[in-house]
């Protein structure tokens, strides 16, 4: 056997599992790649706001609250239907290398059900973004309030 011959019946047999293990690998490097980059940054933006705390803090001036609610709340609705939808792309694969007999229906019921989670997690996290701004802007309507009692 010649190594066309062995590579054409390679790719034959083992195109599914070949694939996988090739989306698998670029997973991974990808990320290698990107993670060490997105915790630098959060490191970055962590000093610059400590940096803004003490020269506020040297100034005399009040330490700005961070509520960091509607931003984790934002990030939860963005993430958890990207990692839903790679979930189920995943086991589509499987099913389809694996040639399932009954792969339509399987695989109806599984994007069926990855839209569904999406969706509750894209819909909660806008709606709690929505009342997190509602109790904000009370908050500030409420000390504006007290800064004008103050200053008349």
């Amino acid at each position: 056997m010649t190594v066309p011959e062995f590579l054409v019946d390679l790719v034959k047999e083992h195109s599914g599992e070949m694939l996988i293990l090739s989306l698998a690998l670029v997973i991974v490097i990808t990320l290698l790649i990107v993670l060490p980059q997105l915790l630098r940054a959060n490191l970055r933006k962590s000093e610059l706001i400590h940096e803004e705390h003490l020269r506020a803090l040297e100034k005399g001036l009040p330490i700005p609250i961070q509520d960091d609610r509607a931003r984790m709340a934002a990030r939860t609705a963005l993430l958890v239907p990207m990692v839903v939808m790679i979930a189920t792309g995943t086991v589509t694969s499987f099913i389809v290398v694996y040639k399932s007999e009954n792969l339509f229906a399987v695989a109806l019921a599984i994007w069926v059900v990855a839209g569904v989670v999406s969706l509750a997690a894209i819909t909660g996290g806008v709606a709690l973004v929505g009342r997190l701004a509602q109790i904000q802007a009370r908050q500030e309507d409420e000390e504006e309030e007290e800064v004008s009692e103050t200053l008349s």
